[in-house]
């Protein structure tokens, strides 16, 4: 059974600024009270022991210098009222180093209370977590966020700590990053019903891999959005339903310390990718690259709007991604299930084949890819997915399909697939909290499961 307490706090700073040290000794079932609304920003360090449920009633954020270490189990409950007139809504600002270590039977959710859990997009409920630019180190492995989105306002801590656009009205992201000199790695962890990205990085070196991303963005969003200052593995990733790109990848900002975007994604299984983004703004519906040096193969690209989209490919400069860049070897696969928006249809996009065929402008075409000639003819053969019938705009993953592949898919066939490629960080990797994370090597088949 549940004991609650509440922690007091020891002002520390002149600017009256609280810290949390986590001293909860007994390894669990513990409830903590973190802030108060419309209170000042509260620091937050030290640990958060397992299974313990963490309340968050006001702003909080771990200062430069320090870290916050949160283990198994432990459930972070984020208010989602308005904190102040402006409906401003709760932020949690990394400015020092932050370590989630959730397990596959403990994972570490980031949610709001269970009234708000609408199973939507448009919530919009709190601001997600933002790793600011001296932010060094963050890891979540084996973690679950879900419900962020909320518009800034003025008194955002984003905003007034000049992360975001000063009362631009911006949805946050799921998570961010600001600082090229940092390392942060996500795996095994999930981002789901999110009003903006789930992940926006600007900055540092990123492993992403086999995670999890469904219902992400409302009238935007990608699942993974990378800009300059980056250097980015992203592999074995579920991305279904993304409202626009499973992946948009972008030199925006280059320049100083922020170096050309860098990412290899392979391995990735994308679905359902493009189809509730406005049809009257669209912009990619898979991958959409727009500059910087990028590897895009062995994915499966499964009923989305359009095949990987680059501008101006092949041109290089500022006009396009960098000559060196690969999209190729990727596998398009379109069933036959048909939207049913009007603006669709008067565009002719009524079903994935129509935006993966011959002559779409901005997809490249690479000449190892596997394409079927007709809706339905490149069947992947997911052990248990409705390929063919599965409704474009749908965006609630289903926990009873099986991505991996039957015996005998074509996406099996390893000859047809990119091999002999070393991801950035697959020798040394990336250490962070004196632990060593590397990229997984590509497989030899399309898509984030084998057989």
């Amino acid at each position: 059974m549940k004991r609650k307490f509440v922690l007091f706090m020891m002002a520390v700073w002149a600017v009256n600024c609280l810290v949390f040290t986590g001293c909860n000794d007994n390894n669990g079932e513990e409830e903590v009270s973190i802030g108060t609304k419309n209170s000042e920003t509260t620091a937050v360090s030290g640990v958060w022991k397992k299974n313990t449920t963490v309340n968050v009633s006001g702003q909080i954020y771990v200062p430069q210098g320090q870290s916050l270490t949160i283990e198994e189990g432990v459930e972070v409950i984020i208010n989602a009222d308005a904190q102040d007139n402006n409906n401003t809504k709760i932020e949690f600002i990394v400015e020092g180093n932050l370590y989630c270590f959730g397990t596959a039977g403990a994972p570490i959710l980031f949610t709001v209370p269970a009234k708000f859990r609408d199973k939507k997009t448009d919530g919009r409920h709190w601001g997600g977590i933002i790793g600011s630019s001296t932010c060094v180190e963050i890891l979540l492995d084996h973690v679950l966020v879900e419900y962020t989105g909320a518009i800034t306002t003025t008194a955002s801590p984003s905003v007034t700590k000049g992360l975001f656009k000063a009362g631009g009205g911006e949805g946050m992201v799921a998570f961010n990053t600001n600082n090229p000199k940092g390392k942060y790695v996500i795996t095994n962890s999930t981002f789901r019903y999110t009003g903006e990205d789930a992940i926006y990085v600007q900055g540092g070196e990123c492993i992403f891999t086999n995670n999890l991303f469904y219902a992400v963005g409302n009238e935007g969003g990608e699942a993974i959005n990378v800009k300059a200052g980056c250097k980015v593995d992203a592999a074995f990733n579920v991305m279904y339903s993304p409202n626009t790109n499973a992946f948009k990848l972008s030199n925006s900002g280059v320049g100083g310390e922020r170096f050309q975007a860098q990412i290899n994604a392979y391995n990735n299984t994308i679905i359902n990718a493009g189809w509730r983004r406005d049809p009257g703004k669209p912009k990619g519906g898979s991958v959409w690259a727009e500059g910087g040096l990028v590897n895009i193969f062995n994915n499966l690209i499964v009923n989305c709007m359009f095949g990987a989209k680059a501008p101006n490919f092949g041109k290089g400069g500022e006009e396009g991604v960098v000559l060196e860049s690969v999209i190729d070897y990727n596998f398009y696969a379109s069933g036959t299930a048909e939207s049913e928006v009007p603006q669709h249809r008067e565009n002719g996009t009524l079903s994935a084949f129509d935006g993966f065929k011959s002559g779409v402008k901005d997809v490249v075409y690479g000449v190892h890819d596997l394409r079927g000639d007709a809706k339905g003819a490149n069947d992947p053969k997911f052990v248990s997915f409705p390929f063919a019938s599965n409704p474009l705009l749908d965006f609630n993953y289903n926990e009873s399909w099986n991505l991996h592949l039957q015996a005998g898919s074509p996406a099996l066939d390893a000859a047809k697939v990119r091999t002999g490629f070393t991801p950035y960080f697959s020798t040394n990797g990336l250490t962070l909290n004196n632990k060593t994370y590397k990229s997984p090597v590509p497989a030899i088949y399309f898509g984030a499961f084998g057989q």
